[in-house]
């Protein structure tokens, strides 16, 4: 099975030279039977403009995930991202560039994740963002902790977990959306982040229950409605750093859109609650 693999080379093997992590190995051996069926992993990253961090966290994820396809969705970056993909590519065929013509939103990046992981019979979805504030050997944290879920989001809001050099600005607004989440749509899970792992399956035939955003708020969407129809949800402690190279794709507008769009989108989930209760 691919994915006790995975875990096997990352137990046994080791990573970068730092102590191992026994709680995941324990977990690896109670979780995984050689039996299994294989399940095949795909990694997912929405690039625009991280030129200077993609070719390096390909690198990374290779090392920890040395079997999975790793995916670059780049929004026609003006910097050359996909021509660094390019470079990757001839040395790693494992490694694929899907380049959009336009910037159309890091939540259509994922929608394009999750068709072409279930087109190329992946059973495992990661995401997580390019800008080394995700690290690369916590996908193995993740995909440890996926057996019996459906989701497992990596979050800053556990006590072990936190926000590294951040500035108080993000730091605030970071705390104050994942506040309103928990107020408005009544989930206690760190529902802004990207770096969570998958079951293609669950996800595929839930979220296409309701129509979901292109940008930033299909994280806490698609969160949200996979708590509402049932998904099991777990989250994993994780420490986010600062990016290590450009700025932030997010701005003002992004903000202001995603914190309205909570209360319509909670009356889109109460909605959808009703009809399968009359339906039902």
């Amino acid at each position: 099975m691919i994915l006790h693999l995975y875990l096997r080379y990352y137990c046994e093997v080791g990573g970068d030279g730092a102590q191992r992590d026994n709680d995941l190995c324990q977990a690896r051996e109670r979780s995984f039977n050689l039996n299994q069926s294989e399940e095949r992993v795909l990694v997912a990253i929405p690039t625009f403009n991280e030129r200077n961090n993609v070719s390096e966290l390909l690198r990374q994820l290779r090392h920890y995930l040395p079997l999975a396809e790793l995916v670059v969705i780049d929004d026609n970056s003006t910097d050359g991202t996909a021509d660094v993909v390019r470079r990757c590519i001839e040395t790693d065929r494992g490694i694929h560039l899907i380049s959009r013509p336009e910037k159309l939103g890091v939540g259509s990046a994922h929608k394009d994740a999750f068709k072409l992981a279930a087109e190329r019979g992946a059973k495992i979805l990661v995401t997580l963002d390019a800008d080394h504030s995700h690290k690369p050997k916590d996908v193995t944290r993740l995909l440890a902790a996926l057996p019996d879920h459906d989701v497992v989001v990596g979050s800053r809001f556990m006590p072990e977990g936190g926000l590294k050099d951040w500035t108080l600005p993000r730091r605030v607004l970071t705390k104050l959306g994942h506040l309103m989440t928990k107020l408005v749509l009544g989930i206690h899970y760190d529902a802004t982040g990207a770096l969570r792992a998958y079951r293609v399956e669950f996800v595929v035939s839930h979220l296409s229950r309701l129509e979901l955003s292109d940008g930033y708020s299909w994280f806490y969407e698609s969160l949200a409605l996979s708590n509402h129809q049932g998904g099991r949800i777990t989250e994993i402690p994780i420490v986010l750093t600062a990016r290590a190279y450009g700025s932030s794709k997010m701005r003002l507008r992004d903000i202001l859109f995603g914190a309205m769009n909570m209360f319509r989108f909670r009356t889109m989930l109460n909605k959808l609650k009703l009809n399968t209760e009359r339906d039902g």
